[in-house]
């Protein structure tokens, strides 16, 4: 296997860990999400990087700094999917990273401070109710005991998932959180501006402020043949001017997204009106400004239905993360690097999350994207050129010796 087309080979190994006709399904602490930590584990092995893992099953592969007494780099990026999702989202990350060090050490390059590639666990929360999970316990943004009990839908503690033998924690040292100088991230860009401007390369400006909220609409469930519609209070048609009303107030704030990506309708029958409908909402910008301005045009609709439909609507709020800006010093050292290749790359916002985000609340952060054909991720038409990966992993390499000597200044 080439250092060059290695970084190809793996993914194409990997993506077929979870594999089912709808993608690719990796949740935390399952056999399948088990089994890419131990291929990552053992290709760790095989290029004699030292390899531990913590509590909640984030991996550290470590290269040797010339300095013992300086805190490592870490690059990363996480090895679990969505239910539908594709081969390069967060895996192109972990493995970027595995290969960037490998390629610095095929070429004798040297850093002062050790770097580490990392694999975050549960970052899309698609198992355990904690998006960024395992990076937000490294940096100690939650408790690693209130991760460890978090539940999932049948129950299960992601303290016993990683206590089970087929999905748990591998063979391996396990170690403490430590102090870190710094924070590279490698991912596909997920969405279109990349291959819209022709640039094959982008540093990330800004991670977007997220926030989820919850809304229960309850209304009257009755007969479908029997109610008259000047009688009825259906929670189904309440529920959806609430989403036309959601999106229209993203469109006019401009620079923001608004999803509503999961419905409950009860009871859910075909002849029967609905009497409850809960539904997701998912809000991002990388202007607080924004997200609040959008809360708040949604909340006067939901006055407005609840007064002419006679139903009853609850919001709740459990999840809000501000925009995370990417570290001015960091994002020259990736530039610098990408044009020591003869490559120009674009500035570019990141609407979707990433470990970044925990880690940028206490070090040095900053992120290098690659295209995404088509803008298409979490689903499993997911498509990056080969090119373009061989590409990032040489850019990557570059920004963690350009990283490398900026931090040590400090």
């Amino acid at each position: 296997m080439s250092e060059r087309n290695r970084v190809v080979e793996r993914l194409d190994e990997l993506g077929r860990i979870g594999r089912y006709e709808h993608g690719i399904d990796r949740p935390l602490a399952s056999s399948q999400e088990r089994q890419a930590r131990a291929l990552f584990a053992s290709w760790a092995r095989a290029s004699e990087f030292s390899i531990a893992q913590d509590v909640v099953g984030n991996l550290f592969a470590r290269r040797d700094g010339s300095d013992p007494t300086r805190k490592p780099i870490l690059v990363g990026s996480h090895l679990d999917t969505v239910k539908t999702g594709g081969a390069y989202d967060g895996a192109y990350g972990v493995v970027g990273a595995l290969c960037a060090l490998e390629l610095l050490q095929a070429r004798g390059t040297a850093t002062t401070h050790p770097i580490e590639a990392v694999a975050w666990a549960g970052e899309e929360g698609s198992r355990f109710p904690l998006g960024c999970l395992g990076s937000s316990v490294f940096t100690g943004l939650c408790a690693a005991s209130y991760a460890l009990d978090l539940t999932d839908e049948d129950g299960v503690t992601l303290r016993a998932a990683l206590a089970a033998p087929q999905t748990g924690l591998l063979d391996l040292p396990l170690r403490a959180n430590a102090d870190v100088a710094g924070y590279l991230e490698l991912h596909v860009e997920q969405g279109p501006i990349l291959e819209d401007a022709g640039v094959v390369l982008g540093v990330v400006t800004a991670i977007a402020g997220q926030r989820r909220l919850r809304a229960i609409v309850d209304g009257v469930s009755g007969h479908a043949g029997t109610v008259p519609m000047a009688m009825r209070a259906d929670a189904l048609c309440a529920a959806s001017e609430l989403v036309l009303a959601l999106e229209r107030a993203a469109r006019e704030q401009g620079d923001a997204v608004a999803t509503v990506g999961r419905t409950i309708v009860e009871p859910n029958g075909t002849n029967v009106v609905p009497g409850r409908v809960t539904f997701s909402l998912d809000l991002r910008s990388p202007d607080d400004a924004k997200l609040d301005a959008i809360e708040a045009a949604f909340a006067r609709a939901v006055e407005d239905v609840e007064k002419r439909r006679g139903v009853s609507i609850g919001i709740e709020s459990f999840e809000k993360r501000p925009p995370t800006p990417m570290t001015p010093m960091l994002r020259d050292a990736i530039h610098r690097a990408i044009a020591s290749l003869g490559q120009r790359a674009l500035d570019v916002p990141s609407g979707a999350g990433h470990d970044a985000m925990s880690l940028g609340k206490v070090v040095p952060t900053a992120m290098l994207f690659v295209p995404s054909i088509g803008g298409r991720s979490h689903v499993t038409q997911e498509r990056t050129a080969d090119a373009d990966l061989v590409l990032g992993v040489d850019a990557l390499a570059a920004a963690i010796v350009q990283a490398d000597a900026t931090l040590s200044e400090r």
